[in-house]
């Protein structure tokens, strides 16, 4: 089966204007359309009726029936109420005028019965009219209408999608005829179809888009197969133009914006640069002139440096919103810092090439060259030193490595002489042209550079080229992932001016490099495609040995006019694939190959070993002077050739270029140009033809461009895209409907970074990452997506399940190369390599474990070479074993070390013995009089020893003196064996003797120390020694306590004496404590503060405590607080008379009353 489906939107105004295109999906908001049955509240006819923006839509057996209303009509109705309530009545509107249109099946099956899916919640109620007959309850809505069987094999659903949008699906089961489709309008003042594709229909007030449709077939994987489908109109009845949907024919994609935004920054931010990982994240650089770059929390540098920095932002561009910002940051130091080329390796770090004018830019420690060397001061577009982009202390370049997180530089290092490096300077067909080059990653993370010097004490190892030859040469280098060391490193030129722009990596390493050249001695290689040059400036392709210490061949590329060669591509077989420009009108364009004749952008494919040419054309407009410069360019594997570039007014000064007269194909996302805007094509096998061809941009404006470097193209035909965007402040960058974005605001006054992914929707093969495997391992299920591909190479098996495996052996010990193979679109198989890396034993040792206790510390385990994984019982936790949890026995540990030069194995056992289980015995008590020495005996097992107070190592125990006291101790009994050693303990008891006066544990009545406490006190009691049972006797007649620490309250004053009775064992001791001395609580009602010393001050006999006091005059007037009386208050300066207070301690104790002031 395959389906196809269109969007409706309804756009109708009293201007009949064309539908505006929506803005970007925001989070999925709430369905809110609804199928509502017909149970008689409506014609006959009609099966569901819904609501639709401004008017209805009816569905019938055989189509659908729209009555749409004038909105401004609507608007005038809808606002007579508020006018009322604020201005004079205003008239009555007229009727509301309506149209109404009819979509329908033409030689459908009359006889459908439409079916509703997913019920919403709640019923509806029609009581209409004065005829029960037309009355309806409990009336259900849907959010799906099903018809099937509309015509044979064809069946149709109705459908809110995410945008809120009226959406049907076309169904098309297998041999069921999509050509019998043909839906017919009446109704309409006329049917049209836009210039996108889109079918607009025209009524009286208003019109409705449906959006161009888009088809696609499910295989038996599940996997959606695109299918190119297209409106055909006919007077007013529409088919369906589709492509081809067997699979042993090719289809044409139908590319999707998948993510398009600003990065929002209010200073000048110009783009460069873009690249993807593995997830399809999107990484876009460009420079930024000042503060307010929006760099995240957490990122590596998040201030401005100075003068022009290196701006870093990562998409999830599946998200939109805040959510779409992975991270971004500043890289750079207080000079202008450029970004050339990105790319990701396989642990998903960003590995950035640029130039540099700062001696003070980011580098880490041990890295090959640590300081900035410089150069002459240059401004590659022509401004001053100190502008945007100049570089007024030289340049060098730099290479950077950021976590993927952004939050970490992992290696960072300057590469240069002593004069300019990276900028090219010779060799410039475009604006921007100066800041080419290109970095890539090979599976161990090794790094490889191609640029451009003019420095004659470049860097290098193991040169090809070990002197510069010209004004500038392009230089080619490989560095390992830490960037610590060139592994090898080598000019590649001739007498004048020469730079290498694009780098490609063959499965065997060999390295492929294209560029441009002045030279007339470049050097090239015997048997190569063209030996000497052409004439005038020419394009080259090299390709290094893998170690990277000869050319194994070099070719110019040309002809006898200007050439520059700025992308490079390998396909399967590894045939190289150039794209670049030419000056000549009469570049040779083979035969049978699509081609504009006078086009001035080439495309040349030669064979592996650069002998001979396979193809070549040129594509464009034909006009004089190149329509683009290219910045991304991709052979995909059934080789379809990709191309994006930019032109328009930003180039107008350089080599000229406009996107005017470009072809476009049918079904483009966008048909016109402004001249100033990019331009993506596609080309078929073989470039055999224009398949599909598209412009992006902002209409009107100054113009996207590229102020530099690379953006790329992933294998699954997605191509991931840097801009310079919004130039003057504008806000028109394009965002589709459907594409997520991080921001649709130019921040600036000027230029932002603008990025776009978008994707041509390929099916590619993905074997995954390089992979380690031991000699000695078992076998290894090999996975890839899509699943169900096919693998080949050394080591490979297919299984009865259809699953594959490769199994390592001695015989395979080093680098293979397997191949997966998937399905793509009609003949053509993607076919990827992945390289499987046997490695050889190695020897591993264990560090001998001595015998641990099941009652002993964790230890930590070593073993050489470090670095590898442990695994073995309970108890251990990567390289800490636990015995308490491991457990008694013997362990067998294993350790495991792989790396890609070995791996090996090796196991130790650790003897976990068992502890002892001592039993001390029974705890003793002794009475006060007891004081000669006993054995100890009742522990178990026997031979071990006493530790504690007053006991001897062989368990004689002499009891101490505690002064009459008593005291319990603790004895400790310890066991070793086999070196394991466990302790248990018991107690001996020494009673206390009998006593008299034992004082009271009670705090002191400092208000009345006269007193233990005032009435009711409550005292508390605690015992000599504790251990025993218990009788009180507080000595006010109350009942005995047999608590071991009771308190007691006093209500009454007096003296008492409290008496305790205590047992320990067989030992009764008798306590008499110091009489309590319990207070009358006693608040006078009169003082006489007349200075005779009697009766001078307040002194309330009411609490031990401290106490708030307050006094007040009868009629409420405070005249006195405190938090902490004294006894001291006197009544100083008031009156004689009568007083009332608050008396209130820290117990919650209170008393109040009124108090009498007589002199």
């Amino acid at each position: 089966m395959f389906r196809f489906f269109t969007c409706i939107t309804l756009c109708v105004s009293s201007l009949l204007t064309v539908a505006a295109p929506r803005p970007v999906r925001a989070p999925e908001p709430d369905q809110s359309l609804e199928f509502v049955e017909n149970k008689g509240q409506w014609p006959k006819p009609v099966y569901f009726q819904a609501e639709v923006p401004a008017g209805q839509l009816y569905l019938t057996a055989t189509g659908f029936t729209y009555s749409l209303l004038d909105p401004a009509g609507l608007r005038a109705a809808s606002h007579q109420h508020d006018a009322a309530a604020t201005g004079p009545l205003q008239p009555a509107p007229a009727a509301v005028r309506g149209h109404a249109y009819t979509m329908s099946f033409a030689g459908g099956n009359p006889r459908v019965v439409p079916q509703a899916l997913q019920p919403t919640a709640g019923t509806r109620n029609y009581f209409r009219g004065s005829n029960p007959a037309e009355w309806a309850s409990q009336v259900r809505g849907f959010r799906q209408v099903y018809y099937k069987g509309v015509y044979p094999g064809v069946d149709v659903r109705l459908y809110e999608n995410r945008q809120q949008q009226l959406e049907y699906d076309l169904e098309v089961a297998p041999g069921g005829r999509p050509a019998a489709i043909r839906l017919q309008y009446t109704g309409a003042d006329a049917v049209q179809l836009t210039p996108e594709g889109h079918l607009r229909i025209r009524t009286s007030v208003g019109d409705v888009t449906e959006q161009a449709p888009r088809a696609w077939q499910t295989l038996p994987s599940g996997e959606q197969q695109p299918v190119s489908c297209r409106f055909e109109l006919s007077g007013q009845t529409v088919r369906f133009r589709l492509g081809s949907y067997n699979p042993k024919l090719p289809l044409t994609i139908d590319p999707t914006v998948l993510f398009s935004s600003f990065t929002g920054s209010t200073a000048d931010n110009w783009g460069f640069t873009a690249t993807y990982d593995a997830q399809g994240n999107m990484y876009s650089g460009g420079v930024v002139f000042a503060t307010g770059y929006p760099a995240s929390v957490g990122a590596f540098q998040q201030v401005f440096a100075g003068m022009g920095d290196v701006a870093i932002i990562k998409y999830r561009v599946t998200s939109s919103g805040p959510a779409a910002r992975l991270y971004a940051t500043y890289l750079g130091g207080s000079n202008t810092d450029a970004p050339h080329s990105l790319v990701v390796n396989s642990l998903g770090e960003l590995v950035v090439l640029g130039t540099t004018g700062s001696a003070n830019f980011p580098v880490s420690t041990g890295v090959v060259q640590s300081t900035f060397k410089g150069g002459p001061g240059i401004n590659p577009l022509g401004g001053q030193l100190t502008g945007q982009m100049g570089y007024s202390a030289g340049a060098d370049l730099f290479v950077s490595t950021l976590s993927s997180d952004g939050s970490r530089l992992m290696a960072s290092t300057f590469l240069g002489g002593t004069s300019n490096d990276g900028l090219n300077l010779g060799l410039v067909n475009n604006y921007g042209d100066a800041f080419r080059g290109d970095v890539l990653t090979d599976g161990e993370n090794n790094v490889y550079i191609a640029s451009v010097t003019q420095s004659p004490d470049f860097p290098l190892a193991q040169p090809v080229q070990s002197a510069r030859q010209g004004i500038s040469d392009a230089l080619v280098c490989k560095l390992p992932r830490t960037l610590n060391r060139l592994i090898w490193s080598s000019y590649l030129g001739g007498s004048s001016a020469d730079a290498a722009f694009s780098l490609q990596l063959t499965p065997d390493r060999h390295l492929y490099v294209a560029g441009g050249t002045d030279s007339h001695d470049f050097p090239t290689t015997a048997g190569a495609l063209q030996v000497p040059a052409a004439g005038g400036r020419d394009g080259f392709i090299a390709c290094f040995t893998p170690a990277g210490t000869a050319l194994r061949y070099a070719t110019y590329v040309g002809t006898s006019a200007n050439e520059l060669a700025f992308f490079l591509q390998l396909d399967a077989n590894n045939d190289v694939y150039i794209l670049g420009q030419t000056t000549s009108s009469n570049y040779p364009i083979t035969a049978g190959r699509y081609g504009v004749r006078g086009a001035h952008q080439f495309i040349q494919k030669l064979n592996g070993d650069l002998s001979a040419t396979q193809y070549s054309t040129t594509i464009g407009s034909g006009r004089d002077g190149y329509d683009i410069s290219p910045t991304a360019f991709l052979v995909d594997d059934c080789e379809r050739v990709y191309v994006c570039g930019w032109g328009g007014n930003v180039n107008a000064t350089y080599g000229g270029g406009s996107t005017i007269g470009l072809p476009v194909t049918n079904g483009a996302m966008q048909t016109t140009t402004d001249g100033s805007d990019f331009y993506l094509a596609q080309y078929a096998a073989g470039l055999t033809g224009l398949e599909y061809a598209t412009f992006y941009g902002e209409r009107g404006a100054r113009g996207e461009h590229v102020d530099g470097g690379t953006s790329r193209f992933d294998k699954k035909g997605v191509v991931y895209q840097a801009v310079c965007g919004g130039c003057g402040g504008t806000q028109s960058f394009p965002v589709p409907q459907g594409a997520n974005y991080y921001t649709t605001r130019n921040g600036s006054s000027n230029c932002n970074n603008a990025a776009f992914a978008i994707s041509f929707g390929l099916t590619v093969a993905d074997p995954g990452p390089t992979r380690y495997v031991c000699v000695g391992s078992s076998p290894v299920t090999l996975g890839g997506q899509p699943s169900g591909g096919i693998w080949s190479g050394p080591g490979v098996t297919r299984q009865s399940n259809g699953t594959y495996q490769f199994q390592p052996s001695a015989a395979l010990v080093g680098r293979n190369l397997l191949q997966y193979s998937v399905q793509t679109t009609g003949i053509c198989r993607s076919i990827r390599p992945l390289a499987m890396i046997v490695t050889p034993p190695l020897t591993v040792n264990i560090n001998p474990v001595p015998a641990l206790c099941a009652n002993g510390t964790s230890v930590t385990l070593q073993a050489q070479p470090a670095g590898g994984t442990w695994s073995g019982p309970a108890g251990l936790s990567g390289n800490v074993f636990n015995p308490q949890q491991a457990g008694p026995g013997t362990h067998t540990i294993t350790y495991s070390y792989s790396d890609t030069l070995g791996c090996g194995t090796a196991t130790r056992t650790v003897v976990v013995n068992p502890f002892p289980k001592p039993v001390a015995g029974p705890n003793l008590t002794f009475c006060a009089y007891e004081t000669k020495p006993v054995q100890l005996t009742g522990a178990t097992p026997a031979g071990g020893t006493w530790s504690g107070t007053g006991v001897t190592p062989t368990g004689l125990f002499t009891p101490p003196n505690t002064n009459l006291r008593g005291g319990i101790f603790t004895l400790t009994y310890s066991v070793t064996e086999s070196g394991c050693t466990n302790t248990a303990t018991r107690q001996v008891l020494l009673a206390p003797s009998p006593s008299v006066n034992f004082p009271l544990n009670v705090p002191e009545c400092s208000n009345f120390p006269q007193y233990t406490g005032l009435a009711p006190f409550s005292c508390p009691f605690v015992p000599v020694l504790t251990g025993g049972s218990y009788t009180w006797d507080f000595g006010d007649g109350s009942p005995v306590s047999t608590e071991e620490a009771p308190t007691h309250i006093y209500q009454q004053p007096g003296t008492y004496t409290a008496k305790l009775t205590a047992r320990y064992a067989n030992c009764t001791v008798e306590t008499s404590f110091v009489p309590v001395l319990v207070g009358e609580v006693f608040v006078p009602n009169i003082i006489t503060p007349n200075h005779d010393d009697k009766n001078e001050t307040f002194i309330p006999r009411f609490s031990c405590r401290p106490a708030t006091l307050r006094v007040f005059t009868r009629w409420g007037n405070k005249v006195f607080e405190t938090d902490n009386y004294r006894n001291d208050w006197r009544a100083d300066n008031l009156p004689d008379g009568l007083y009332y207070y608050q008396l209130k301690d820290a117990d919650g104790r209170s008393a109040k009353g009124w108090l009498t002031v007589e002199r």
